[in-house]
């Protein structure tokens, strides 16, 4: 009972409403899903392959939405589909079916099977601190906004996130509690199922490796030679390498045919975005510069400070009492461990952040969900501890009754933080930092609120025969407006391409500025002077940032399209 209810409480917040809203890189991951799909069918395996990243499990959610909602797409000969160029909404929508609705199944898809993976969360971290203690961790995490909003999505994000902590949860409890081989299979094909979500699953390398020295460390103070306690942990990892790796052949089926291929093509162009902020085929056009990792201290305290943002005072303050407590000499409150747990929690963080903080061109947000997660079942068992020192202290906390009621109230003060910034979530700024500096907030403007432009224009009696220009066009937009819509391409505003600015403006009825990038981004600067004095049809704002402008193009004075050229 006690784990339907939690899955209740993992679903209800994350099913509403997912057909309200696309962002911006969903409609390329239906595109790739739909040629895995369709690669499947013809059984050209190698041909199920990204670049970069293999993203085999969003893939393999978007082919189970594909055999429900549109099976016959395998058989009908179109081939694949160029998923930069847009080519699948069109083809879906001549053939009867709607993108959005396909994407909204796929969502659907995934979100039980994050809720599968949460639960699983919750049975290993129960055998580790204990049942209540788990629960009031995982639910604390589960409200996290920015998780709440990622796992909503169509992205590899969330279940990288999962995969890595129950691989790093599962491998703790085979070393620390009886070696039971199960734990240790399910923690490797769960770092399986993260590479092959994505490949900066990698630094998992890191908490494993940290967990396995922990492990040597013990043996040797049990009386083991320093020789055998290396040599066991080295064949512990072996095995656990040797499952990983089988996992990753057996749920890739382009490793079935070309394994080669797809390794190049996945760990080729991950590593030469990592040192050259390009993929190869940049390098083979001589575009990227020379071969380096740089130190990158503005990277790494911009992912920090974006952390900062984008987490609860709750959260903030349970990973620092959490800290605070690994130093306290009650072992019974805080037994060794709990404290090494913690510490492999906060390595698992510290692993993404500090990949991704290096990394050139490679900053958004979303990519250290990881260390959110991992940051959150921290801070949850932070604040569970906290509450029971407190009660060694405090007779009024003694009671079973009002420890729950504490704990609920935390719980409830989570959840409002995420559900004030719904149907989105991931837009949530945390209030304090907020305060202190309104203007400073980084954003992740993913392609939220365009819809609500859509709608606007959607609403015009002639609608269906309207064309709008847009940035971030693809779903965001044009899944909601019923008329046609042109993508506003970033080069548009580059010296040289003026007269394709030009043709696109001509040629359309609306421009809609995508001004949470556009306005951030100062090559837009002489666009958006020239649009300065000329009267919105409609503006979209969210939490107090103006996200979206809309212009009626035939509005325009004379002077202001030739401003824009100039």
């Amino acid at each position: 009972m006690l784990y339907v209810l939690l899955a209740a409480a993992l679903l209800l917040p994350r099913l509403p409403a997912l057909d309200s809203f696309v962002t911006a890189d969903e409609p390329y991951w239906l595109s790739m899903g739909a040629n895995f799909y369709y690669a499947l069918g013809q059984h050209e395996f190698q041909n199920t392959i990204y670049e970069y990243q293999p993203a085999v499990t969003t893939m393999w959610l978007a082919t189970g939405a594909m055999l429900d909602y549109f099976p016959e797409y395998r058989g009908l000969g179109q081939g694949y589909l160029e998923f930069e160029k847009g080519m699948l909404d069109p083809f879906l929508l001549d053939h009867d079916r709607d993108p959005l609705v396909l994407l909204r199944d796929t969502r659907v898809i995934q979100v039980f099977l994050i809720v599968a993976l949460m639960l699983i969360v919750f049975y290993l971290l129960q055998r580790l601190i204990g049942k209540a203690a788990a629960l009031f961790a995982v639910l604390l995490t589960s409200f996290d906004p920015f998780f709440l909003g990622q796992s909503r999505l169509l992205d590899h994000e969330a279940m990288l996130a999962l995969f890595g902590l129950i691989a790093v949860l599962a491998f703790f409890i085979y070393l620390f509690q009886g070696r039971a081989i199960g734990s240790l299979l399910l923690s490797a094909v769960a770092a399986g199922l993260a590479q092959l979500t994505k490949s900066s699953g990698i630094a998992l390398l890191v908490p494993i490796g940290v967990l396995l020295l922990l492990y040597a460390f013990q043996d040797r103070r049990a009386g083991a030679s320093l020789s055998a306690a290396l040599f066991g942990a080295a064949k512990m990892f072996g095995i656990w390498l040797a499952v990983l790796a089988v996992t990753y052949v057996v749920f890739w089926p382009g490793m079935w045919v070309a394994p080669g291929k797809m390794l190049h093509e996945v760990y080729g162009n991950a590593f030469s975005y990592a040192f050259q902020g390009a993929r190869l085929v940049a390098l083979d056009e001589g575009q990227s510069p020379p071969l380096g990792l740089e130190t990158n201290l503005g990277g790494m305290t911009q992912m920090l400070y974006g952390l900062l943002w984008r987490t609860t005072p709750l959260t903030w303050m349970g990973v620092l009492l959490a800290l605070a407590l690994t130093v306290t000499r009650d072992r019974e409150l805080v037994p060794t461990t709990t404290r090494w747990l913690g510490l492999s929690l906060l390595t698992l963080a510290a692993a993404f952040i500090l990949m991704f903080g290096l990394a050139r061109g490679r900053n958004s947000p979303h990519y250290i969900l990881s260390a959110y997660v991992a940051l959150g079942l921290l801070a949850g068992m932070g604040w569970y501890l906290t509450l029971g020192w407190l009660a060694k202290r405090i007779p009024a906390l003694r009671s079973g009754r009002t420890q729950m009621f504490v704990l609920f109230i935390a719980l409830a003060l989570q959840a409002r933080s995420a559900f004030a910034y719904y149907p989105y979530f991931f837009t949530y700024q945390n209030p304090v930092l907020s305060r202190l500096d309104p203007q400073e907030f980084p954003p992740f403007a993913y392609g939220e609120g365009l819809e609500l432009s859509a709608f606007h224009l959607a609403a015009l009696p002639d609608a269906q025969d309207l064309t709008a220009v847009v940035y971030y066009s693809r779903g965001s937009f044009s899944y909601f407006f019923p008329g046609h819509t042109e993508r506003f391409k970033p080069y548009y505003v580059d010296a040289g391409h003026e007269q394709d600015l030009l043709d696109a403006i001509s040629n359309a009825d609306y421009l809609v500025i995508y001004y949470a990038i556009q306005g951030r981004a100062e090559k837009y600067d002489r666009m958006l002077s020239a649009l300065a004095d000329v009267e919105p049809e409609y503006e979209v704002w969210l939490n107090g940032y103006k996200y979206v402008i809309v212009y009626r193009i035939d509005s325009f004075p004379p002077d202001v399209i030739p401003a824009m050229l100039k």
